[in-house]
């Protein structure tokens, strides 16, 4: 995560207008401190790298209503599901979507659930939510983009299937180096790592969007970076993880 850090420091020191955005299964992977802390202390680093977004996968949804609303309200950024449903009121456990001024655009960010039912959390169709939610974000945005941790197939499908997407940061199965784009609206799918036991975040996906007057993206570039030892560590958050693992 410090190398992470790093990175986005660097991306920042640019001057490009920049989202941090995720799509998903970041809470709690299969080490501690997340584990032990039910997301917290990842809640608590994604607060301090900066991040503007977060979708919510199933690995998150497993953590239950009352997990993930204490989650929430301990973000400075906004977690997003337009298709987890809590079973109890059935409501939307997220925000659907959250709308950023970026680059004098107002973009809207779309989270998308993987399919997988809980306990306590409904999952529906990921395509006719994204539907749903499109139709309400162009309302209040110039931008859209979807955080989607339905997979790549699903993904895919979004991308032939709904107009108006600018571009798809993918998470799930089937990460890929490059973007899939969809032959029916050219919308792109970008998809940079696939966590496994033991390694996760290792791989920082880069989309530079160039969007017209018109609202339309008419160009883009995909870079997907791994984390090595070539990329240092970034000191503050180099000694934040130490205060929590103690090594």
């Amino acid at each position: 995560m410090a190398r992470r850090a790093t990175k986005i420091t660097d991306e920042r020191k640019s001057g490009s207008p920049l989202l941090v955005l995720d799509a998903g299964n970041s809470l709690t992977g299969d080490r501690d401190p997340a584990l032990q802390s039910a997301g917290a202390s990842s809640v608590e680093a994604m607060n301090l790298l900066g991040y503007d977004a977060v979708a919510l996968g199933p690995k998150d949804l497993a953590l239950g209503t009352a997990a993930l609303r204490q989650r929430i309200a301990e973000a400075s950024f906004s977690f997003l599901s337009a298709n987890a449903v809590d079973r109890s009121t059935g409501e939307l456990l997220a925000k659907p979507y959250a709308v950023r001024d970026v680059g004098g655009y107002r973009v809207a960010i779309i989270g998308i659930s993987g399919l997988g039912d809980t306990e306590q959390i409904s999952v529906r169709d990921p395509l006719a939510a994204v539907r749903a939610a499109v139709a309400d974000a162009e309302v209040e945005s110039d931008v859209i983009v979807v955080l989607s941790n339905a997979g790549a197939e699903v993904n895919q499908r979004i991308a032939d299937g709904v107009t108006g997407i600018a571009a798809i940061i993918g998470g799930g199965t089937g990460a890929s180096a490059e973007p899939w784009v969809s032959s029916r609206t050219n919308t792109p799918v970008f998809h940079a790592d696939e966590g496994s036991p033991g390694h996760a975040g290792r791989v920082l996906g880069v989309a530079r969007l160039v969007v017209d007057r018109n609202d339309t993206l008419t160009d883009y570039t995909w870079k997907p970076l791994k984390l090595g030892p070539e990329v240092p560590d970034d000191a503050a958050v180099a000694m934040w993880l130490k205060t929590k693992t103690g090594s």
